[in-house]
């Protein structure tokens, strides 16, 4: 029997109804109102034949998943490989089982979600992290990963590139993704990276790193996942997909669904179809960054009055900040999943230990890190920070 250890982040966030999720369309009837006005289409429709429907994704959900690909980089659409999946986390669980084995080599951006490296390890692979540090932005070092990468090497795994990270929320440049690709083509490392927060920047979107599927028409070893749970705010549909210009990396994933769930229910998908139209999903997207640019702003302010005891690197993208709670005598980190397991006791208020749930179980860089989300309402975020300032006052 393979030893599964726990996930950390999913253990810890069910101690609370609350979510780190957009919660914007809560109900068929909120997100039908989000249509044109003219339009009869509803979200779910009740003539469709409740039937197991294409495995790879309905065409015209597919067609609208390739169009959030299309910009002046990327190849033509027709070029990509896509094949819908029950969520982002199911994508990356397909691909990580099926592409990665014992003796193989991994490299992984660090701090991440804890999937991402967590399965090639029980895979048998061997996994290095490539570390990001807070007085870099939490921005990768292509020079770093050169004296990581082995012979062996075989994928790099990045929740960071071209997609806000979590759980810091920071964003990167397009020439350090220019210097990645580069970096793999001459060692024919794949590249793989889960995009689920794409597009949720919150500067100008014109300034936003692409996607690393903007690259496939210099180098096809690319994969990349996402969903509609955070940006699109529709976790409870579980949509998600894999894409990359290489067929073949696609295609292993696609077989490996046939052991397990053969394809997505027909009512996601045409509930997904409809949170694409363009005019719906870009009404979902301008609430979703509107929520999040002030309560961020809200967050900035409450930090800096209490620099004795908070620090951090202002997120560019993503729903959540990284925050580092220390000693305000002696600068000393403290330990985070005391500190919350505290916080929530004595005021009912969830944040998540960032160093246990992004950390590795002997990793100290990460101590003190606190993974703030603000995603709901800002009544209901102002009246959090309320909750906690109080706390930090005492």
């Amino acid at each position: 029997m393979v030893h599964v250890k726990p996930f950390v982040l999913d253990h810890w966030a069910p101690k609370t109804s609350l979510t780190d999720r957009l919660e914007l369309v809560r109900q068929f009837k909120d997100l039908a109102k989000l249509g044109a006005p003219e339009s009869p289409v509803h979200p779910v429709e009740a003539s469709n034949s409740l039937i197991y429907g294409s495995v790879l994704g309905k065409p015209e959900l597919r067609q609208r998943i390739l169009a959030l690909y299309k910009d002046a980089e990327t190849n033509p659409t027709e070029s990509l490989s896509l094949t819908v999946t029950q969520g982002a986390i199911s994508a990356n669980f397909l691909i990580l089982d099926t592409l990665i084995g014992p003796g193989d080599h991994v490299v992984c951006q660090y701090p991440t979600y804890q999937q991402l490296y967590g399965v090639p390890h029980r895979a048998g692979a061997e996994v290095s992290l490539w570390r990001t540090r807070a007085e870099r932005g939490w921005i990768p070092d292509v020079s770093e990963l050169q004296l990581l990468v082995k012979e062996n090497t075989k994928m790099i795994i990045i929740k960071q590139i071209s997609n806000p990270n979590n759980p810091t929320g920071a964003s990167i440049p397009k020439g350090v993704l220019e210097e990645l690709v580069a970096f793999a083509s001459e060692r024919g490392i794949i590249i793989f990276s889960d995009e689920v927060f794409r597009p949720l920047f919150h500067d100008d979107a014109k300034d936003a790193p692409p996607s690393i599927i903007s690259f496939g028409g210099r180098y096809k070893n690319i994969i990349a996942v996402s969903s509609l749970s955070k940006a699109f705010s529709l976790p409870g549909i579980r949509v998600g997909w894999i894409i990359s210009p290489n067929s073949d990396l696609v295609n292993e994933a696609i077989n490996a669904r046939d052991y397990t769930t053969i394809s997505v229910s027909q009512v996601d998908q045409d509930i997904a179809t409809y949170a694409l139209d363009p005019v719906v999903q870009e009404k979902i997207l301008q609430r979703s960054r509107s929520i999040c640019r002030q309560n961020l702003a809200s967050l900035e302010t409450f930090i800096a009055r209490h620099t004795a005891h908070l620090s951090w690197v202002k997120p560019t993208g993503a729903s959540s900040a990284f925050v580092r709670i220390q000693d305000r005598k002696t600068g000393a980190p403290a330990d985070d999943a005391v500190y919350c397991e505290k916080v929530l006791r004595d005021t009912g208020l969830l944040i998540v230990p960032g160093g246990k749930s992004f950390g590795t179980e002997t990793a100290e860089d990460l101590k003190g890190y606190l993974r703030v989300g603000f995603v709901c309402s800002t009544g209901q975020f102002e009246k959090a920070l309320g909750i906690w300032g109080d706390y930090l006052s005492q």
